[in-house]
């Protein structure tokens, strides 16, 4: 999109110079083919309709390049809002995606579980349920006799037993899972914050781009007026304004982007939720390291923000220095430059003066007849 645009910047400042040629070839045939308005000499009013007219096109140019940078800082507005709505639905999708998974694609109800089922030795019935029975035969030697009569009771002791057990663990496991998805919970919140803090920082960046480089385009808008007077003068302030903006562009973010606003909010703490068995203490604890290094993270960067902050302050107030004293020494070369325009000026004034005396005094003693005039008038140039 950004490359269209530059392509019709492009075709609109051609277009605009074609007009501003056809507008010029069509007043230098009013002035030459007009025999009234033909003089020897220089026509003043001709020249200042000339800097009226090139002024006004340098002035519609300059809008027309103020409306291209509105327009451009608009388009990446509402591209950093696009990514921004599309990473939601990212975020948004996955976690239905999670939801589903977890509610309707269990192990257990899988087709095959009963396979790989791991309390299916607790599910299946022991070899022997008491003294009578009927599975006990001779050949499974599970009956004796001199056995303990009170096994049944023991064992039922013992069964209630290990059902307390299991239904703590099961307990215990649903409190680890809540805690585990808590800290999830808070880890993505966390990368969240993080990211839209990044993109407060490149908008803020953009922002004081955009504020330097719009005095730097009144700057040069200021040198462009200066530059209607003479051809040498000209120039000299366009390679001025060359070099100004090429020093502006080294100097900015644009080469010396900062790397880290290129990380992902992803990284390896993705898990498998269908094979996923839970946090282990030292897992546990790991993320309490984690969270204690986000912590120590956010106060380095919260100080480099700062720092940043700093150098972009520091770097403004060299830049207006800067051009205080560029504008100071341009003001010392304008004065200068007008005072050898005036000297000039009366130069050839005293000079045309001399040729009009010579040329009324010599030159037209000898008046030219019609066959003479007859091969002009053909062309414009």
């Amino acid at each position: 999109m950004l490359n269209s645009l530059f392509v019709n910047h492009q075709d609109q400042k051609e277009a605009l110079a074609i007009e501003r040629r056809r507008r010029f070839e069509e007043s230098r045939k009013q002035r030459i083919f007009n025999a009234r308005r033909r003089i020897i000499g220089v026509d003043t009013d001709a020249l200042g309709l000339q800097v009226q007219q090139k002024h006004e096109a340098e002035q519609a140019q300059a809008e027309q390049q103020r409306k291209f940078a509105e327009e451009m800082r608009r388009q990446e507005q509402v591209l950093l809002l696009k990514q921004h709505e599309q990473r939601q639905d990212r975020v948004r999708e996955e976690n239905e995606l999670n939801r589903f998974r977890a509610s309707h694609q269990k192990p257990e109800q899988s087709r095959d579980f009963d396979l790989f089922d791991p309390d299916g030795l607790k599910k299946s019935l022991p070899a022997r349920l008491g003294d009578d029975d009927p599975r006990l035969t001779i050949s499974g030697a599970q009956k004796f006799d001199g056995e303990d009569l009170e096994e049944r009771h023991r064992r039922k002791v013992q069964i209630e037993q290990q059902r307390s057990w299991l239904e703590q663990q099961i307990r215990e496991k649903r409190q680890a899972e809540l805690d585990r998805r808590a800290a999830e919970t808070f880890l993505e919140s966390s990368l969240m914050s993080r990211e839209n803090r990044l993109h407060q920082l490149v908008s803020q960046e953009r922002y004081a781009r955009g504020k330097i480089q719009q005095a730097v385009n009144e700057f040069n808008r200021r040198l462009m007026t200066e530059q209607e007077q003479q051809r040498l003068r000209r120039e000299r302030e366009e390679q001025e304004d060359n070099l100004a903006e090429i020093y502006n562009n080294l100097t900015s973010d644009v080469l010396t982007e900062n790397p880290d606003a290129a990380k992902s909010s992803f990284g390896p703490n993705r898990v498998i939720t269908a094979q996923y068995k839970g946090m282990s203490p030292e897992e546990i604890e790991q993320v309490r390291r984690t969270q204690d290094r986000q912590l120590e993270e956010l106060k380095r960067r919260r100080e480099q923000e700062a720092n940043t902050r700093k150098a972009w302050d520091q770097l403004a107030n060299e830049f207006d220095r800067t051009v205080t004293l560029k504008e100071r020494e341009l003001n010392r070369r304008r004065h200068a430059l007008a005072e050898q325009i005036r000297h000039e000026n009366r130069e050839l004034s005293l000079e045309q003066q001399r040729r009009v005396e010579y040329l009324d005094r010599v030159v037209y003693q000898n008046r030219p007849t019609e066959a003479y005039f007859d091969q002009f008038n053909t062309c414009t140039r």
